[in-house]
């Protein structure tokens, strides 16, 4: 920072005294300032930055006090500073310390609003707004330019259109921001806080968590419950998240297959749900499906080291295929964003082998790829993916 930056908001101090602020300036700097708050500067370092000048014209044999109290007195007066009350009590005295006035202002400048589509006309008016954060207005936008794109589709779940929407944006590729959840915590005026009206505009529906129960018998799909038997067979199929079981749970009632029963896993709760499972439930394989990341391949390995009596546990081959082929990568949680080699390749085992080598790429660079992205649109037009579990 030079003289030259620096503009008095008052009075104008001297070309010196602006010297001796953009000495001030570039110290604080230094010692990590951010520029947006105030900065006391003990007078001694005040001091060590008026050494550094050269002497002004025609006041070398002046007191040094006694031009750096008139430099401190002028940008005082000017704003960009304040002197303390208390002064060192010498001769020519000096105060103890100054702070700096803040040099940027704390508010950042808001995200400018794109051409928006017909469908958000509504949210033009809120984009300005205090309580307008540049994370909803993030959202807005790529909501605005999925919606340009004209690409709506058939109708499918809330999660599975949010990766959709926002899979690709990498501000929702953040632990914070997982992309197929950004809609959960979204509840913004005018759009966001109308889930009726949201829901019509990207064509979709919400799918609610199903009850749990331990019964096996046939459940209608209206129902609720944490087992569905869709088929005669003994198989069972779990499948990691809700909304994905729920895709696949409907899509099983239009295909023929051997597939006994669905469960939601919960995530990792399966690891000792598995253990409710008897001889008597008459299970002979489970199938599992779930995330592509460390947790999410750290469930089925742990579960399959339960006991003993149960069957073991393969992974759906062609639904984990098209994961790979339909996702695009978010970053993993900080606790999982380093995982070394070894611990990749050991989770990885359990996958089919065409698939070890990419799930190892992927957690070594600590990136996930949700479930999700093998959504009902996929499932009701590709046959390929219950092909090993039908």
């Amino acid at each position: 920072m030079t003289a030259n930056d620096l503009q008095a908001p008052g009075a104008t101090p001297s070309e010196e005294a602006f010297e001796l602020l953009s000495l001030l300036h570039n110290q604080a700097l230094d010692r990590k300032w951010k520029r947006t708050t105030k900065k006391t500067i003990p007078i001694a370092d005040v001091k060590e930055a008026f050494r550094r000048m050269a002497p002004p014209p025609g006041k070398e044999k002046e007191l040094p006090n006694r031009v750096l109290s008139e430099y401190l007195r002028q940008l005082a007066g000017a704003g960009h500073m304040k002197r303390s009350p208390r002064t060192d009590g010498e001769r020519v005295p000096l105060p103890m310390s100054i702070t700096l006035a803040p040099i940027a202002s704390a508010v950042r400048p808001i995200l400018p609003m794109p051409p928006l589509c017909e469908e958000l006309a509504c949210v033009e008016g809120y984009w300005a707004l205090p309580h307008t954060t540049d994370h909803i207005r993030r959202a807005y936008t790529a909501l605005n330019t999925w919606l340009l794109r004209g690409d709506k589709g058939t109708p499918v779940p809330l999660r599975e259109r949010a990766l959709k929407i926002f899979g690709s944006d990498r501000h929702f590729q953040q632990p914070k921001h997982p992309a197929e959840k950004v809609f959960d915590g979204l509840n913004a005026k005018p759009l966001f806080s109308d889930r009726s009206t949201l829901l019509k505009i990207i064509n979709a529906f919400d799918v609610d968590p199903p009850l749990l129960t331990k019964e096996y018998d046939s459940v209608p799909l209206e129902e609720d419950s944490g087992y569905h038997s869709p088929g005669e067979g003994r198989r069972l199929l779990v499948v990691e998240n809700s909304t994905t079981y729920w895709s696949i749970s409907h899509m099983l009632q239009r295909i023929d297959h051997r597939i006994g029963h669905v469960a939601w896993g919960i995530g990792g709760t399966f690891q000792k749900s598995i253990g409710s499972i008897t001889p008597e439930d008459e299970i002979s394989d489970i199938v599992y499906f779930g995330d592509l990341d460390v947790s999410g391949l750290r469930i089925p390995v742990n579960a399959g080291k339960r006991d003993s009596h149960l069957p073991p546990i393969r992974p759906a081959v062609e639904l984990y295929d098209a994961l790979f082929r339909l996702g695009e990568p978010g970053r993993c949680p900080p606790k999982e964003a380093k995982v070394s080699a070894a611990k990749a390749q050991e989770l990885a085992s359990w996958l089919d082998p065409r698939h070890r080598d990419q799930a190892v790429d992927l957690m070594v660079r600590g990136e996930r790829l949700a479930q999700e992205w093998v959504g009902l649109d996929h499932l009701s037009t590709d046959e390929r993916w219950h092909a090993d579990v039908r």
